[in-house]
């Protein structure tokens, strides 16, 4: 039968009509069934059970409408009935008006579905989300907790960002210091920046009880601020205010909002919470200096046009010289300038000098302290005692200063002590458990230690945030080891962007077997790489090239602070080259004096091994 023929008796036997009716009456049944069941609590198989049946059934309906024919007389074989006998047309038409009948059904049941029952269905999965994060245990829940969100930029040029970011801040560092309340740290608040998560839903993830979020709108001279703290357990509001004031009011106004939340909190938890007062820094009567601040942080904490914040730090300190956390700021952006390749001055002495000066303005500052353990810490010959005496102080300062205790870990991971390092990161996981770079650093201390499951796993979780920056080198090493060769290509193409240049680092790394013989025609290449340059430095290139005794030693080349303890080549840890470094940095004199790490020990009195 020819394929045209076959089409006509297909339609002349009503197969068509049957298996568009077929298919559009199960779309309707399975779409019916789907909402009636659950409501019912029927068995998830029984849904299943009649999705099969009418699969099953669709092709019995097709074979039986091709080989029987309706009739006046009844159902009869197709080949036994007459041409004149015939009323396949009525049949037709009778089928078309079913399948224009069922297909205004399926339009109704969609257009009910749409607009009546999905919107009852979301509203009952809010509800159930909203009663299982009621009934989460205290464990889980503190109560007395709450998470300052980032106010929304509502200003009509929208390019006040950074100042509703600094108003968040602001009143997160002055509920931070309130006794009795725990507070989520900036960098799990501000992840859900514009997020279209409800408040609920944000509150059960960081685990806290309150929520306070609102809007900022500057115009001119005057600020619009308006404020709200959320019950997110009951998911209700505890107080919305709006401040209209001039811009010379800001601080008052940062004080006013603070101390509601402190009052509403204590209306809620009763006077037995023992709940504080806040109490909001200003530091400086200069707006324009507190202006320029806020753009600066902006830029440091995004680590976005680092030169710029710079710029921006110097401008608001020479506007006002006592503006203590200006100097604060200064120090930290100059701290972190040549890692990140600026390299123009000094950074370090002034990064010093900023420090002092703030802490001669306010004491009770703790990163100007972290800032200067960081320092010690990394100007060859290193005092380690004096930067670990710093961090202590940072901490002593402010318990829950994240950085501080990331800074004090890198600093026991740069001397062997992986244990230590652990300890710290963790403490500063603790406080934030959304800081991307202390969790990199975590896996750093897990692969030294020789954890390479827990390791990988960390390492795997930042990239699946999106962090893929900072101390790939070690992973690459890794990965070449667990035959991984496609995972390390892939993150080798993030550092070096010659495709021969990788292959070449690769192989090198893969297959050790002393100095490459081309090191300095590969060297060379290298150095045309910045991001390979600046995330890993001549000293990390040396190593992969089995290089180890031209490891440089210059005083401000900080990248060999952190490659000491690679095991990748696995040589490495007992080369020259590695032991010339750890003397160089002073590490073997602080183990002489404090003791040496699990991995090493001494040889006699001037040497030492380390596995």
């Amino acid at each position: 039968m020819k394929a045209d023929n076959f089409i006509a008796e297909l339609k002349r036997r009503n197969v068509i009509r049957v298996a568009g009716l077929y298919l559009v009456g199960a779309w309707l049944i399975v779409q019916v069934a789907s909402t009636l069941l659950p409501m019912f609590d029927a068995p998830h198989w029984l849904a299943r059970s009649i999705v099969g049946l009418l699969a099953v059934g669709f092709f019995p309906a097709l074979i039986f409408s091709w080989v029987f024919e309706l009739t006046p007389s009844g159902l009869k074989r197709d080949e036994e009935v007459k041409p004149e006998e015939s009323i396949a047309p009525q049949v037709a038409r009778r089928l078309d008006r079913m399948i224009i009948a069922v297909l205004a059904l399926a339009l109704g049941y969609f257009a009910f579905d749409k607009f009546v029952l999905a919107p009852r269905r979301e509203a009952s999965l809010v509800e159930a989300t909203e009663k299982s994060f009621a009934a989460r245990s205290a464990a889980e829940v503190n109560t007395k907790s709450i998470a300052v969100l980032p106010f929304s930029d509502l200003s009509q040029g929208k390019d006040q960002k950074y100042f509703a970011d600094g108003i968040s801040e602001e009143l997160l560092n002055a509920l931070v210091r309130v006794e009795g309340i725990r507070v989520a740290s900036r960098t799990s608040s501000f992840a859900y920046k514009e997020s279209e998560l409800g408040t609920v839903a944000i509150a059960a993830t960081l685990k806290v009880g309150y929520i306070v979020e609102g809007s900022v709108r500057k115009s001119g001279e005057r600020v619009r601020i308006t404020a709200q703290l959320i019950d997110a357990i009951n998911d209700k509001h505890l107080f919305s205010e709006t401040y209209d004031r001039d811009l010379s009011d800001i601080f008052a106004i940062q004080a006013e909002i603070a101390n509601s939340v402190v009052n509403a909190l204590r209306g809620v938890l009763g006077k037995e919470s023992k709940i504080g007062l806040a109490k909001v820094r200003a530091d400086t009567d200069n707006l324009e200096a507190y202006d320029l601040y806020l753009k600066a942080r902006e830029l440091f904490l995004a680590r976005e046009n680092l030169g710029e914040s710079i710029k921006l730090s110097e401008r608001a300190v020479e506007l006002d010289p006592n503006f203590a956390r200006g100097w604060e700021m200064l120090s930290a952006v100059y701290a972190i300038a040549a890692p990140w390749g600026i390299r123009d001055r000094d950074y370090m002495s002034l990064s010093n000098r900023a420090a002092e000066r703030s802490l001669e303005l306010d004491p009770s500052l703790s990163m100007p302290w972290a800032v200067l353990g960081n320092n010690a810490q990394l100007k060859p010959p290193v005092n380690w005692d004096q930067g670990f005496d710093y961090y202590s102080k940072a901490i002593a300062a402010d318990p829950k200063n994240a950085t501080a205790y990331l800074w004090d870990g890198i600093g026991w991971l740069n001397v062997g002590f992986f244990d230590r390092a652990i300890e710290s990161l963790d403490k500063a996981l603790a406080i934030d458990p959304a800081y991307r770079n202390c969790v990199r650093w975590k896996a750093e201390a897990l692969l030294y230690k020789g954890d390479d499951e827990n390791a990988l796993a960390l390492f795997q979780r930042g990239l699946a945030e999106g962090f893929v920056v900072n101390r790939l080198n070690s992973f690459i090493g890794l990965l070449l080891q667990q035959k991984n060769r496609m995972a390390a290509t892939l993150l080798m193409d993030h550092l070096v962007k010659k495709p021969s240049l990788r292959e070449t680092l690769l192989n090198a790394l893969e297959k050790p077997g002393g100095t490459h013989p081309d090191f300095e025609s590969i060297m060379k290449q290298c150095e045309a790489e910045p991001e390979l340059m600046t995330q890993m430095g001549r000293a990390g290139v040396c190593l992969w090239l089995g290089a180890y005794d031209q490891i440089p030693m210059a005083p401000d080349n900080d990248a060999e602070l952190i490659i000491a303890w690679e095991r990748f080549p696995a040589s490495f840890r007992n080369s020259s080259g590695f032991k010339k470094t750890l003397e160089h940095l002073a590490v073997v004199d602080y183990w002489r004096k404090h003791g040496f790490p699990p991995q090493c020990h001494p040889i006699g009195g001037t040497d030492f091994e380390c596995k």
